[in-house]
């Protein structure tokens, strides 16, 4: 194991935000927070329910941002769904400031549930996200390697393919709302397929999130991987998808494993042994550096968090790293 306490290269200095982290309450998120600011990440977009989300907001002013996490269990009550889920909406913003929503839609949802996200029951839901200006960040796909080992039974979980055909036409319905789509849209396999839904969709956006598969598929095809990440640095918002007390004895290590990968990927040279287990891989993975611009570097970061969810990124504790900046949009 190499040592995690440190990146393993930091040639990027400025504010960072991490755009896709869950998060527990703050006496949970010790060990978790010292590793983040080792690595220079001074803001969190944090995905749980609103007590937690108050008390980190508390506990760590200026530097966590909530993303709330509705259910929709109820859905068959469609009235009652409604209210439920639009007073949970009304109090995130109006009492946390919260500025997302997290949806996760995958094919194991959609199997067991029998909704999907273009369903017109949930209309409600986009049209109160549209009139707040609130971002849609969603799990909508999973790696190619699930659909042959998880989801084979194409009668029941569709293809991969069928899996974007929801997320398309809630663009098309409400073309206002603003979406971050996680782990690069879910299809890092395919990104002749990301570049035409950025194509046809102004207000998508991806994040970088889920490292391991992340770092796996964009490894395997380094120089693709760059000029896609560069032509589109403006629409790409780097995250993490750590959970924050996963188990309850979790190291630094732990979480440092990958902050470390992500920092090489998209800052590195030459080839670095992951130090994550990778059982979808069936073998190490070496990690590609990609070695991308600073000025790269600053808009997945940072920069386009701030836009997309009009906040400021605060400068990481005690580092002395970059200071906030007004926020845009």
């Amino acid at each position: 194991m190499p040592d995690l306490s440190v990146p393993p290269v930091a040639r990027y200095d400025g504010p960072i935000v991490d755009a896709h982290v869950h998060i527990k309450p703050p006496e949970r998120m010790r060990q978790f927070l010292r590793m983040a600011e080792a690595y220079g990440v001074g803001t969190y977009m944090g995905i749980a329910d609103l007590d937690t989300v108050a008390a980190c907001r508390a506990a760590l002013p200026g530097r966590v941002v909530g993303i709330a996490r509705p259910t929709f269990e109820d859905i068959a009550d469609t009235a009652g769904c409604r209210r439920r889920v639009l007073t949970l909406l009304g109090r995130a913003v109006d009492e946390q400031d919260v500025r997302g929503v997290k949806f996760w839609f995958k094919p194991q949802f959609n199997a067991s549930s029998g909704l999907y996200w273009d369903d017109a029951r949930l209309d409600f839901v986009f049209d109160f996200m549209v009139e707040h200006r609130l971002v849609a960040l969603i799990h909508i796909a999973d790696p190619d390697i699930w659909f042959h080992r998880v989801y084979s039974d194409t009668a029941r979980f569709g293809t991969k393919a069928d899996a974007y055909g929801q997320l398309e036409r809630r663009m098309r319905r409400h073309p206002g709302l603003l979406v971050q789509a996680a782990h690069l849209g879910g299809d890092p396999e395919h990104l002749d397929h990301l570049e035409a839904l950025l194509a046809d969709h102004a207000n998508l956006h991806f994040d970088l999130s889920a490292t391991k598969w992340v770092a796996r598929e964009l490894s395997a095809k380094p120089e693709q991987a760059r000029e896609f990440v560069i032509r589109h640095a403006d629409r790409l918002l780097w995250g993490s998808d750590l959970v924050v007390a996963r188990q309850a004895d979790m190291t630094f290590d732990d979480y440092a494993t990958r902050y470390y990968v992500h920092r090489h990927l998209w800052e590195g040279t030459g080839r670095l042994l992951s130090p994550i287990e990778d059982a979808d891989a069936g073998r190490p993975v070496m990690v590609a550096g990609l070695e991308l611009p600073l000025d790269v570097l600053g808009s997945i970061y940072a920069r386009n968090a701030e836009r997309l969810y009009r906040i400021r990124a605060a400068p990481c504790p005690g580092s002395g790293r970059g200071a906030p900046r007004p926020s845009e949009g």
